[in-house]
């Protein structure tokens, strides 16, 4: 597919078909904020070993990928900080960002068709659990997923010659942030290095990077999240990539001031279009416009034992929807909840067989094997 797809998502890596598999598992990977499917390379040796076939996807605005238009950049424009309390710009401001998503959405789901439409595609086999495809969005790329799980039953009602409910075997949600999910921030101590007075504005960027690739010791609780220090051993995961290899994994103009990454975070930040996502993608509640075809499709959230805080922080308040979910007889996908122990956020970097085997297996504890 690598050679046909003419979309305007980019496929970076394509590993290819596993040699002489005829029931191999396809891998979707979408990439988070900045760092791009580059970051994901390390997975590519190692998918013959696992029977899969891994697809590094980029997205807009990254390399090899359609740059936005003017138009879908319009989307994404907030109102000026003098009408943020006039509630009609407000709401079409919200509802231009969701409009943004949705589209955003409907081009992973073209891919996916178009991805079985090429025949290189097995149906899932539940009872030897292969085949089918696996779709992951890593850190910021999970608002893809949630998109793609909020729209995807209008999606479908347009497709006819292909039933992906055939093809589809998990989504997996990669080590996200609070954010993604539209979770607030808590209101003590939410530390990140990008604002805080301490730091030089022209150091902060080095130490963003070593803060979130750090490894870090958690308790339980919001209290007992570690918020600023990393461990000395392992160091940070970026701390150790050459120039050469940070040049094939990083894409800055998206993240920086007036990219669509920042603009669409700002415009989550002022207008909450995530937790919206978060409303639409993980509950199947009535009001969707069809029955939604992905209902039995596996959700697996997959958490890093030793991430940032923030990753730690959407654990315990996602733990919390679904528990209420439970008690109050809530219509919550079926979550299942993966831990990857000793695992930072750059788990696909500096461990890639403990990421392969939660993306693909079964094992709710993933635990590197010495």
């Amino acid at each position: 597919m690598s050679t046909t797809y003419t979309g305007p998502l980019h496929i970076l890596r394509d590993s290819g078909v596993p040699k002489g598999s005829s029931e191999y598992t396809t891998v979707v990977i979408v990439h988070g904020y900045a760092w791009h499917s580059g970051i994901f390379s390390k997975l590519i040796p190692l998918a013959d070993a696992y029977n899969i076939r891994i697809i590094l996807l980029n997205r807009r605005d990254y390399p090899g990928a359609q740059p936005y238009t003017a138009a879908e950049r319009a989307l994404l424009l907030s109102v000026s900080s003098d009408a943020v309390d006039n509630a009609a710009d407000a709401a079409v401001a919200k509802k231009n960002g969701e409009i943004f998503l949705k589209e955003r959405a409907r081009e992973i789901y073209e891919f996916l068709v178009e991805l079985v439409r090429s025949k290189a595609v097995h149906p899932v086999d539940p009872a030897n659990k292969t085949g089918g495809i696996v779709i992951a969005g890593w850190s910021f790329g999970t608002v893809w997923m949630l998109a793609l799980l909020t729209h995807v039953a209008s999606f479908s009602e347009a497709v006819e010659d292909v039933d992906m409910t055939k093809y589809m075997r998990r989504v997996v949600l990669l080590d996200p942030p609070h954010l993604v999910f539209g979770y607030p921030m808590p209101s003590e101590n939410p530390y990140n290095p990008l604002f805080d007075p301490e730091i030089p504005p022209n150091d902060r960027d080095k130490v963003f990077a070593n803060w979130v690739s750090g490894y870090y010791v958690h308790g339980d609780t919001l209290e007992t999240l570690e918020r600023k220090t990393p461990l000395r051993d392992p160091p940070p995961t970026l701390s150790t990539l050459t120039h050469e290899e940070i040049a094939r994994t990083l894409c800055l103009p998206p993240g920086a001031p007036g990219g669509s990454d920042a603009m669409l975070l700002d415009l989550n930040v002022k207008y909450s279009i995530f937790a919206t996502l978060r409303e639409g993608g993980l509950y199947t509640h009535a009001g969707k416009p069809a029955r939604d075809q992905w209902a039995d499709v596996e959700v697996c959230h997959v958490s890093c034992e030793q991430s940032v805080w923030e990753r730690a922080w959407g654990n315990i308040l996602l733990e919390k929807d679904m528990s209420a979910a439970r008690v109050h007889g809530l219509p919550m996908r079926d979550i299942r909840l993966v831990s990857i122990k000793g695992a930072n956020h750059f788990v696909q970097w500096d461990t890639p067989e403990l990421t392969l085997r939660a993306l693909v297996g079964d094992e709710d504890v993933v635990v590197l094997q010495k």
